[in-house]
């Protein structure tokens, strides 16, 4: 081979390495810009959620503490027309919203930090439903709402985390009874498996259309906002219920028709019993056992 051919052929790969090498670093720079572009993104949505935060703690919050604040000037004022059982009432409800939204911001805060932990132990489906009909007893008395409930569990005992539980049947059930008519029904039905437990809540309102069942999930999101916007909250509720199950391993679906009814189903796993040692309410010993 002549000299000039030797020249030209290693010119030839090096310009071949270079193009490799501008290709490659086109490639490196385009997976750093959509990097960057998804940070920019999270930054942005990030933004936009605080600022939707902010907006909705002031005009949820303002409103109950602001109620609270006058109902107990009225109680000081000691005027004897002053109807004490009323106000007591009125602001018996505005603490148990209140309480409400603050458990769900906590929830979302522990979620966001990735702090959540499993606390393991048995469960009484009839007491937490007794418990949520008593935080909810104002919203169902005010609406007239007939809660349905069967609760179908066998005698062995049932394990899995209570508040966790809680908080997603506390936030189904008041989201269904918001969104019902009044003097309607919202079926509540709790059935033990053979590995799991089904859980269904069923109301008779406006539905949720195909589009809304896609964001209904979504923090800071409601399936009617803005102009439509008619109920009360942040919009973090649902997005609690479906986080939590998924925490609990479970799994959940969604099905309504607009103008008639909404169901949420979700199904959660038996955990082990050996999980709730240290939770449980039986002794870890026998009385009396000596050592």
């Amino acid at each position: 081979m002549k000299l000039d051919e030797i020249e030209n052929s290693v010119l030839l790969k090096e310009i071949e390495r270079r193009f490799s090498q501008r290709d490659n670093t086109i490639y490196e720079l385009k997976v750093v810009m959509g990097k960057m572009e998804s940070i920019n993104k999270q930054l942005l949505d990030a933004e936009s959620n605080r600022s939707k935060f902010i907006s909705i703690i002031r005009n949820e919050f303002n409103n109950p503490l602001s109620s609270m604040i006058n109902l107990s000037k009225m109680l000081l004022s000691g005027k004897e027309k002053v109807d004490i059982k009323l106000i007591g009432n009125s602001l018996y409800q505005d603490v148990l919203n209140l309480n409400f939204q603050i458990s769900n911001i906590i929830s979302v805060a522990e979620i966001e930090a990735g702090t959540l932990e499993k606390e393991i132990s048995k469960i009484n489906f009839e007491e937490i439903i007794e418990e949520i009909k008593d935080a909810l007893q104002y919203l169902i008395k005010d609406k007239n709402i007939n809660l349905n409930i069967n609760i179908s569990c066998n005698e062995d005992p049932i394990y899995q985390d209570r508040s966790k539980i809680y908080s997603i049947l506390v936030n189904l059930i008041s989201n269904a009874i918001n969104f019902s008519p009044n003097n309607s029904v919202v079926e509540i039905v709790i059935i033990e498996e053979v590995d799991d437990v089904r859980v269904t809540v069923k109301d008779r309102g406006e539905g949720i259309s195909t589009d809304n069942q896609k964001i209904v999930f979504e923090r800071f999101r409601q399936a009617h906002s803005g102009m439509n916007r008619t109920q009360m909250g942040q919009g973090l509720g649902m997005g609690v219920v479906s986080d939590f199950i998924e925490f609990l391993n479970g799994k959940f679906k969604l099905e309504s028709k607009e103008g008639e009814f909404t169901i949420f189903e979700f199904n959660l796993p038996k955990e082990s019993k050996d999980e709730s040692m240290f939770m449980d309410d039986d002794l870890l010993f026998d009385e009396g056992q000596e050592f």
